[in-house]
């Protein structure tokens, strides 16, 4: 497949002056920066996704995952808070979202809510439980929870599906939530084989 960031970077920014206020535009584009590895971008982009959609969950849990990233704790710790209180009246509404689940487990851990974090982490890998992004994200929450076995059999199961197996190694090697896996040897293998 062949990756044009640089038209994808100018199809961005078009959308953004031609629409301000243009939430998606943001959001994908700060995802593609983060991917990249591009982490002050898409923290600047986070910003601007948040101002867009106020109601939105999604992109200040981002932007705190970014900050952590980056070294910068204390932000990261500030935005989730945020993003947590946004993801708990979503889930009043829709308790069974299990984009809103993951992205909170991981919220909950860098809050110090250990138990909470495992218990939205399992809760969202019971409602959709062959989703790679389900998978992949839960294993983020058991990273950081120091859960590395159950980490790494998710995430196996993630890049054994050859639809999202090279897109998710891209997030992997820049994803701060992954971090503790770094020096295991089935992480780095797994990494080597796509």
């Amino acid at each position: 497949m062949t990756r044009k960031y640089e038209e994808a970077y100018k199809e961005f920014e078009t959308a953004i002056q031609l629409n301000s206020k243009l939430f998606d535009a943001y959001y994908f584009y700060a995802r593609l920066r983060y991917q990249r590895g591009e982490l002050e971008k898409a923290a600047q982009l986070y910003e601007r996704a948040c101002w867009a959609n106020p109601e939105d969950f999604q992109a200040p849990m981002l932007l705190g995952q970014t900050h952590f990233g980056l070294g910068r704790k204390l932000e990261g710790e500030a935005v989730r808070q945020r993003a947590l209180r946004i993801i708990e009246r979503h889930l009043e509404l829709h308790p069974d979202d299990a984009r809103a689940l993951y992205l909170g487990a991981a919220g909950l851990f860098q809050v110090g809510q250990r138990e909470r974090a495992l218990e939205w982490a399992r809760r969202a890998l019971s409602v959709d439980p062959d989703d790679p992004m389900v998978l992949y994200n839960v294993a983020c929450s058991y990273a950081l929870l120091g859960l590395t076995e159950e980490a790494i059999v998710c995430l196996e199961k993630v890049m054994a599906q050859s639809s999202s197996g090279s897109l998710h190694k891209v997030w992997a090697e820049q994803d701060s939530d992954l971090d503790s896996l770094r020096s295991h040897p089935r992480f780095q293998a797994l990494l080597k084989s796509l």
